[in-house]
């Protein structure tokens, strides 16, 4: 996190923004493409599942008329982090984990006329903990869409998030290819663990246990971009 502190700090400083004609400006830019979410510190010791994948997406305006060194945007993510199957009262189960990532961001562009563009993000928001247990359906179940979509327990937990990231931008014209790589970390948050799914006297579905972390999290993104 310090790295990534001085080098946006050595980017504000040193950029030598260059001027650019207005036509050649964008109003901003869009993109969409693969995450992955990998757990660091203490998190990783305690979740069940040290990889997740899934999709990134987000835009950013930029309000100078004469760069696009400064630029402020919105950036959204979703990730599967694993599933574990068990059966209780004879009821095969399915437990689904999936995270939710949304942060207002800032982004700082280094200003070069070179094809490979990089540039800084300053980004703070949320993370959303999601835990589902539905009944595990078999493929036979698939086959004939007789599946049995019930819901024995859910739950979302919810923790404020804050980081920082550094990206290439791969350009030509208005079309580009990116690589990023974020770091974002967050305060303690209850965990649930797809292991720890109970039944009580009733016959009702719960989470016993609820492992307690700072989720910091680093996310490896390629996508695509486009300049709106």
């Amino acid at each position: 996190m310090k790295r990534l502190l001085i080098v946006v700090a050595v980017t504000f400083f040193l950029n030598p923004l260059a001027a650019q004609d207005v036509q050649d400006v964008p109003v901003g830019e869009f993109w969409i493409g693969l995450q992955f979410a990998v757990p660091v510190g203490t998190f990783a010791d305690e979740i069940d599942r040290n990889l997740g994948y899934g999709g990134n997406l987000g835009g950013v305006w930029n309000p100078s008329k004469v760069n696009n060194f400064f630029q402020m945007g919105l950036d959204l993510g979703i990730n599967y982090m694993g599933k574990d199957k068990t059966e209780i009262s004879g009821l095969p189960l399915k437990t689904t984990a999936t995270l939710i990532t949304t942060h207002l961001m800032t982004r700082l562009r280094v200003q070069t006329d070179s094809h490979i563009k990089p540039y800084v993000d300053l980004l703070g928001g949320g993370k959303f903990f999601s835990t589902t247990t539905k009944y595990n359906n078999d493929l036979f179940d698939t086959l004939f869409d007789i599946e049995d979509e019930s819901v024995f327990a859910d739950q979302t937990k919810g923790v404020w998030s804050y980081g920082a990231g550094l990206g290439f931008s791969f350009r030509k014209q208005a079309f580009g290819a990116d690589l990023r790589v974020l770091y974002l970390a967050s305060g303690p948050m209850e965990y649930i663990s797809p292991k720890n799914l109970r039944q009580d006297d009733f016959g009702d579905f719960y989470y016993e246990h609820q492992e307690i972390s700072r989720t910091h999290m680093v996310f490896p993104q390629l996508s695509i971009s486009f300049d709106l």
